[in-house]
This record gives structure tokens, C-alpha cells and sequence, in this order.
């Protein structure tokens, strides 16, 4: 498994963010997205996802084509994990069945040691709005890996996170990512927490 990204383009307004994109991430590594504020970098990642559609280039995860000059895959249909950095978690529903919203049936064994690693058991029956800022990201990567995806794009998953939880979050990455041989994409601004994920490719947008 693997994500290809081929001569993308993308702008907003005719201002353009970014064009000429090349890169390839493996299964089980992780590509870091930098660059300077306002640059691209979620764009980046939503055009991934689907949430936007770029002016060219082809993306293509695990030999499907998601994006061609000839194909687009709706975003509900693409099976990528997706870690916001407004967390996008569902107001109504309380922390547990935000995480199993989409779980897949092959990881309903593995919940116990998400939320475990995650240090979320106590906090399943409160509502999005009774958690603090750190909770609602937990919540959302465990939402993110659960639903078993093809490929996993996280938008500054650690931001909200002291130490020790950014350690238990990137520890429990590492395993997801080798379980499921899947690749990640990850934009973060502080780049000096990220040793243990060992950074396989940047992707500069300067």
C-alpha cells in the first residue's frame, strides 16, 4: 500500500498554493507537510481527502486511482482517516459513539487498546462539549484509526497534547500504521516532538 502524488495543482480565487506536487509515501511511513502559515498545508490535505478537488494531477492510494483528469472519488468514498485540526467531531453525540461512528467490524478488538493507549476510558460518555481541547483530538485520531482506513491524514494531531499524551498518540500511530500497512500524511508546526515517527519524506509547500 502506498500514496502517489503526481503534478498536483491547486488554487483558490486564481491564487495559486501550490502546483508541480511529486511525492510517494509507503505503507507504514509517514510524510510531514511543512511550510508557512497560510501556505497550503491543510489544502493540501483536503484535496487529499477529497474535500477539494485540485486543477490537475493524479492521486493515486494503493493502486486506485482517486483523482485523475478523467476520475474524481467523492471523499466519502475515498476510506481515508481524518484527524482535523477543529477536531469535526459530531456535536450531538457523546465521545464513544464518536469514535465507533465508522468503525470497521475487523478493528472492533482492537477498540479496548485505543482507548487505552489514548487514556480515553473515562471520558466515553461525555458530550464534545464537556471535553477540553486535548480530549476532542484524542478522540478524533482514535475515530480516525478505527475505521480501518487505506490511508491516514492528520492536521496538527498533536497540538492539544502534552508530552506524555503526544508519546502514548504517536506510539499507538506507529502500531496502526504497521497493523494495517498503511502510509500518513501529517502536517505539524512544531516538528521537534516528532523523532519517534521517523519522518520518511518532507513535503515542503515554501
Amino acid at each position: 500500500m502506498s500514496l502517489k502524488v503526481k503534478n498536483l495543482a491547486f488554487s483558490i480565487n486564481e491564487s495559486l498554493l501550490f502546483e508541480n506536487l511529486d511525492f510517494e509515501i509507503g505503507k507504514n511511513k509517514v510524510g510531514l507537510i511543512t511550510g508557512t502559515s497560510g501556505i497550503g498545508k491543510s489544502s493540501l490535505l483536503n484535496v487529499l481527502s477529497g474535500l477539494l478537488k485540485p486543477d490537475n494531477g493524479s492521486i493515486i492510494c494503493n493502486d486506485i486511482i482517486l483523482n485523475n483528469e478523467n476520475v474524481f472519488v467523492e471523499p466519502e468514498n475515498r476510506n481515508i482517516g481524518y484527524v482535523f485540526q477543529d477536531f469535526a467531531l459530531f456535536p450531538h453525540i457523546n465521545a464513544e459513539k464518536n469514535i465507533k461512528y465508522a468503525i470497521s467490524k475487523d478493528l472492533i478488538n482492537f477498540y479496548n487498546e485505543v482507548i487505552i493507549s489514548l487514556k480515553l476510558k473515562d471520558h466515553l460518555k461525555k458530550m464534545p462539549f464537556e471535553l477540553s481541547g486535548g480530549q476532542k483530538q484524542r478522540v478524533s485520531i482514535a475515530r480516525a484509526i478505527l475505521m480501518k482506513p487505506s490511508l491516514l491524514l492528520l492536521d496538527e494531531p498533536f497540538s492539544n497534547l502534552d508530552s506524555e499524551n503526544i508519546k502514548s498518540a504517536q506510539n499507538l500511530l506507529l502500531l496502526v500504521l504497521e497493523k494495517l500497512k498503511i502510509p500518513c500524511i501529517l502536517v505539524s508546526h512544531d516538528t521537534s516532538n516528532l523523532e519517534a515517527l521517523d519522518i520518511a519524506q518532507i513535503i515542503n509547500l515554501n
